[in-house]
């Protein structure tokens, strides 16, 4: 069995410690070395558009932690030397002794996490009455209200005035940018 634990670490530099808590480790002995089982950094995968070109990309999940899986009882000198890394400023829970996370809850963190890597989302977010203005097809500069967004699709109808008349069109994200 295994405990979960979140570790909140200086933001923009979590490969960094990850690797520089797993190089501390390998000092230890054997027995210290197999305590911690992995140390995951959350991850998703966004979608962007630039030069016309529709672009995924990895960005931190949440940046700022780390998710570390270790043995039951984790001796005290992993803990401090995991505590004691550069850039690493503590871990969640009350007190000195880390609080695990309960299995419910590192089940679904996981399972978001894992979501988040396999479909992309998109960089810039709409919802229901943001201005945007339309970059791509025959509508380009015109403005409009956002009237209905489908995530999963990647579309939006949007509410422009053409010739003084209200009209819905239908648009993919990469068409459109918010003002």
């Amino acid at each position: 069995m295994s405990q979960w634990y979140i570790l909140h670490v200086r933001t923009g530099q979590e490969n960094k410690i990850r690797n520089l808590i797993q190089s501390r480790l390998a000092d230890l002995s054997e027995e210290g070395n197999k305590q911690i089982k992995q140390i995951i950094i959350p991850i998703e995968e966004v979608s962007d558009t630039s030069s016309g070109e529709k672009k995924v990309k990895e960005r931190r999940y949440l940046p700022g932690y780390l998710l570390i899986e270790t043995e039951d009882n984790v001796d005290e000198n992993v803990w401090h030397k995991i505590k004691t890394t550069t850039g690493v400023f503590g871990s969640l829970g009350a007190g000195l002794k880390p609080t695990p996370l309960e299995s419910s809850e590192i089940t679904k963190l996981l399972k978001e996490i894992e979501e988040r890597k396999s479909k992309p989302i998109p960089k810039v977010e709409f919802s229901k009455n943001d201005k945007v203005e339309i970059i791509e097809g025959p509508f380009i500069n015109f403005t409009g209200i956002v009237e209905e967004v489908n995530h999963e699709k990647e579309r939006l109808k949007v509410s422009v005035s053409i010739f003084g008349r209200s009209t819905i069109l239908d648009l993919s994200f990469r068409q459109v940018e918010k003002v």
